[in-house]
């Protein structure tokens, strides 16, 4: 692979998230026989709600589309919350490149984003991808609901929830130039990610307040809001707060990176 001619920024933007996502082809294998153990969880979530259910409608959702979300929830966690690890800025802080990434001609924020998405979209074709292939051939979802209204929504909402999870990983690896070490922004961010993205329990089966106040948080966007579109029981400030959230944290990315290239000249010199 070379990289695009002319300087075209965006040509840039394209070659990194090609390149993110070409390095991990080496580990397909691996990745599958991962997805094993994620599909295994999948069908305990599946067997723990269907006992739970009974076969009765529980809020908004039919007992069947209560285990099409618990599974669906399952695979869309591969897009938006089980990302590489602060994008794996930490290293570059650790060992000093970040001065000379920062360096360089190209922005910081939108390359590192870039990388982002390009491992984002390896696990989208590679770890989600299988998980809704295994669930479909086992019969847990229906055929017509990948009827075109309901995948063009539900492909919107996975392109937000895939840019909600890069830039919460690209904060995570931007905490580095603060604490050096980013494993409590990963943990503390996917404990928190499992349960106030509805993964576990669906938002609108929550108490009314919780489901008010998670609708507006960032963290409905990483599952709730793509699977509800898929289901059709979305609510229209799912999708307000979702695009908010998107500039907010953008925004962040940026303020913090400067703030961080100030503290890196302070201490480098």
């Amino acid at each position: 692979m070379t990289l695009p001619r002319g300087g075209r920024t965006t040509g840039v933007f394209v070659f990194v998230a090609r390149a993110s996502f070409r390095k991990n082809l080496a580990y397909v294998g691996a990745h599958m026989a991962n997805n094993a153990g994620s599909f295994l969880f999948g069908l305990i979530y599946i067997a723990l709600w269907h006992a739970a259910s009974r076969g009765r409608t529980l809020g908004p959702f039919h007992a069947h589309e209560l285990i099409n979300y618990i599974a669906l929830s399952q695979a869309v966690l591969w897009v938006s919350v089980f990302l590489p690890s602060g994008l794996d800025m930490a290293q570059q802080i650790r060992t000093g490149s970040v001065a000379m990434e920062m360096a360089r001609p190209v922005p910081y924020v939108p390359r590192m984003l870039a990388a982002g998405v390009g491992e984002a979209f390896y696990n989208l074709v590679f770890r989600s991808g299988p998980l809704v292939i295994a669930f479909t051939f086992l019969g847990v979802f229906p055929w017509e609901y990948f009827a075109a209204g309901k995948s063009g929504l539900l492909a919107i909402a996975i392109v937000m929830a895939l840019l909600t999870g890069v830039l919460f990983q690209y904060l995570i690896g931007l905490s580095a130039f603060w604490t050096v070490e980013t494993r409590w922004a990963r943990r503390l961010f996917q404990g928190l990610s499992i349960f106030l993205s509805g993964q576990l329990l669906p938002i609108p089966l929550m108490p009314h307040a919780l489901q008010r106040f998670l609708t507006w948080s960032p963290f409905q966007t990483l599952v709730s809001l793509p699977v509800s579109a898929w289901l059709g029981v979305e609510r229209p400030a799912a999708w307000m707060a979702g695009a908010m959230w998107l500039v907010i944290l953008y925004l962040a990315a940026w303020a913090l990176t400067r703030r961080a290239q100030r503290r890196l000249e302070v201490q480098g010199g």
